[in-house]
């Protein structure tokens, strides 16, 4: 009998139908899907690894890049200034990513483990799609440690570090956002445009960047709906919640039909072995079924790739 994470892999195995080498991603001239610099298209397979860099060690980072890699995916989706407090809790060497959690004094000891980590994806072909911070740091909501450190001009700051940081890097996409939406009535907004900002003017440009915004689930559009005229956004981004039967494609469609068009993606769509609607006492957990059921919903309605995400590993 085959196990219900057996078959997942099988299927996004089946999914990613070439292996990619590092070059640099754009919108294809349609601006509806990926493609490579050479002009081949790129189709996104992602896995949720949001604490990789803040929970990992070189060995840990290591092996499971390399599991990630031979099972065809080919993005990791990570974050810089991690949800688990992240500014406080070191990483397994120690260190905290800002001094004295600042966003204008990076601590360069913990971006160097930063730095490892993507070089060891870009030489087994896979791309990190990067997140600076998570959403907390901005906005801790109903839930998240935080503190919230940002503001428009601290933000602007640090996204131009992190972009001038990891500007030859040829493997990064960035991701701002991190699992939060603009709050009406703040500076949320502004915050997340001038980091957006920051990064594409460490970068050297926006023709330079691949750049989304990662939200927290909607009732029809995710970045769109606050940033789908900026400049610096690329392609959107949802995130379609954690419940099996809430048809994501209307989400895609949604941002499909939007002009001008951009290319869309499920970023954080149901995880597998995840309690159903944050109910497993009544709905159990998701299944195999379940994630290839959303998978094919959302790519057959016009999504650029999917992203999957694993309960116990995220």
């Amino acid at each position: 009998m085959i196990s219900s994470s057996r078959v997942t892999c099988l299927v996004l195995l089946f999914l990613s139908t070439y292996y990619v080498t590092s070059q640099r991603l754009e919108v294809s001239s349609n601006n509806r899907y990926l493609v490579t610099q050479e002009g081949e298209p790129f189709f996104w397979l992602a896995d949720t690894a949001w604490e990789l860099f803040h929970r990992c060690n070189e060995q840990q980072a290591d092996l499971y890049l390399k599991k990630r890699a031979e099972q065809g995916f080919n993005v990791i989706q990570a974050v810089a200034l991690a949800e688990l407090d992240g500014l406080n809790d070191p990483n397994p060497y120690g260190e905290t990513p800002l001094l004295n959690n600042d966003p204008t004094t990076p601590n360069k000891a913990y971006f160097n483990h930063v730095d490892l980590i993507i070089k060891k994806a870009d030489s087994l072909g896979l791309y990190i799609a990067l997140l600076p911070t998570w959403g907390d740091k901005v906005n801790t909501k109903e839930w998240g440690v935080g503190p919230e450190i940002f503001n428009p001009e601290n933000a602007y700051t640090f996204g131009e570090w992190m972009g001038n940081r990891y500007k030859d890097f040829d493997n990064i996409i960035w991701v701002i956002g991190g699992d939060r939406n603009p709050r009406e009535d703040s500076n949320d907004v502004l915050i997340w445009n001038q980091m957006a900002e920051g990064v594409a003017k460490g970068v050297g440009g926006y023709e330079q960047t691949l750049m989304t915004y990662h939200p927290q689930p909607t009732e029809q559009g995710g970045s769109s709906t606050w940033f789908h005229n900026q400049k610096w956004l690329d392609f959107n981004m949802h995130q379609t919640g954690h419940c099996a039967n809430k048809g994501t494609y209307n989400h895609i469609f949604h941002d499909y039909a939007l002009t001008p068009v951009k290319p869309v993606l499920d970023g954080e769509p149901l995880y597998e072995d995840h309690p159903n609607c944050f109910n497993a006492k009544e709905l159990g957990y998701s299944t195999a079924d379940d994630i290839r059921r959303i998978m094919y919903w959302n790519v057959f309605a016009g999504a650029l790739g999917q992203s999957y995400g694993c309960h116990a590993v995220w």
